[in-house]
């Protein structure tokens, strides 16, 4: 059939983010402050040519020997059937070298840093990976992933408020346009094209689309996408560590730094206030350390999460980049059946943090929006990538990424 003519599609939506879920690795509570960054791009999304730096510090405050693994996956984050030898030039399973302890805190901690490309390993091709850390006996640790991209593809993404009935308030409406030059050479019977889009760097909420809406012989275009809102992050700023704040209303000194942060509330049912946020993310900063990674001090950071009606069947935690916005254990609150709030304290290194709350139960394992409330003036940050394969080759290559933030969208 040829391109040349435009064709209407059934376009064919997949929610992948409970798979994910089930394949995180709950982060020991001795594990804090991963950090991922890179020398040129944003996020978990890589480019050729770019430096990776994975960060993390371990509280236990002595020096241990961890370990990395470089693992290569396809776009729906199943193993490849690549060897290791050729996704990677060199060897993993190296010790991470760089390390130092805490320097005049009151929490003792270790650094560990590792950097790729190094003299041991780099990467040869495109795809999603992991960076698994693991222990001398090869008890995994924890995991980060990210996307390395081969950019072949220009993508243009436009947002606007959703065009039906029933979601008009609450939900984003994403239309995607490749211009893939001679789209006969992507998409076809011969290949396997995926396109993936991720709401705020997080992979839990995201959606694959395996059919384009329209198409045209030099444009492939994805309409009809639509996600929550959600609502604008909280936040605090804890990197004066024993001053106080318009979030923090007292700051005490025990063993260690304690910030008290002012009670949260469900914002369900509130009318929408736009408040700037940096999508979920944190930034470890401090107001006179110079080097963060190891003088930045941590403190316990409390809260109190007030809300209306108490279900015993919901598990009620906190959510963020710090935990990868995964539910577990090391964030999970108490609920204080006098004051009807959740209480928890938690350790934070200084710096500047965004956060939601988030629920669990038997039927949701995982829910970011229950308490917050969806808008569709929120400024959320969307990012596309596109997967491809040709039936005769073994991976996914990602040949294309773009990112775009939800301002001013259109009413």
């Amino acid at each position: 059939m040829s391109l040349n003519f435009k064709i209407v599609f059934k376009i064919v939506f997949i929610l992948i983010g409970n798979y994910l879920n089930s394949q995180s690795l709950e982060i020991p509570k001795n594990i804090k402050t991963i950090i991922f960054k890179t020398s040129k791009s944003k996020g978990p999304f890589i480019h050729f040519g770019d430096l990776i730096e994975l960060s993390f510090d371990d509280i236990d405050g002595d020096e241990k020997n961890y370990y990395y693994q470089i693992n290569h996956f396809d776009y729906l984050w199943n193993p490849s059937k690549l060897y290791k030898s050729e996704y990677l030039e060199g060897f993993d399973d190296i010790r991470i070298k760089k390390i130092r302890n805490s320097f005049n805190t009151l929490q003792p901690y270790t650094n560990y840093i590792l950097s790729i490309p190094n003299d041991d390993v780099k990467l040869k091709v495109s795809g999603n990976y992991s960076i698994s850390i693991h222990l001398s006996n090869g008890k995994k640790v924890f995991e980060k992933r990210f996307s390395f991209i081969d950019n072949q593809i220009p993508i243009q993404i436009s947002i606007s408020k959703s065009n039906t009935i029933n979601n008009l308030k609450t939900h984003q409406k994403i239309k995607i346009k490749l211009n893939c030059g001679d789209c006969n050479k992507i998409y076809n019977s011969s290949s396997k094209l995926k396109i993936i889009v991720i709401k705020n760097y997080n992979w839990s909420n995201s959606l694959i689309i395996e059919k384009p809406k329209f198409i045209f012989s030099n444009n492939l275009i994805y309409d009809d996408i639509y996600f929550l809102g959600g609502n604008e992050f909280l936040n605090f700023d804890n990197s004066k560590i024993n001053s106080t704040n318009y979030r923090i209303y007292k700051s005490t000194l025990t063993d260690l730094y304690n910030n008290f942060l002012i009670d949260d509330k469900e914002r369900t049912n509130d009318i929408y206030e736009y408040n700037p946020d940096i999508n979920g993310e944190f930034s470890v900063n401090a107001s006179k350390n110079y080097d963060f990674d190891i003088e930045n001090d941590y403190a316990r950071v409390h809260f109190n999460f007030k809300i209306k009606i108490f279900d015993k069947n919901n598990n009620v935690y906190l959510l963020g980049r710090f935990n990868n916005f995964i539910a577990n254990e090391n964030y999970k609150f108490k609920y204080d059946k006098k004051k009807k709030t959740y209480k928890g304290s938690f350790l934070f290194k200084q710096g500047f943090y965004n956060y939601k709350y988030g629920y669990t139960n038997s039927l949701e394992p995982n829910t970011i929006n229950y308490f917050e409330g969806n808008f569709w003036q929120t400024e959320n940050l969307y990012t596309v990538l596109i997967f491809h394969k040709k039936n005769n080759e073994k991976y996914f290559k990602l040949i294309g990424e773009s990112s775009i933030k939800s301002l001013n969208i259109k009413n």
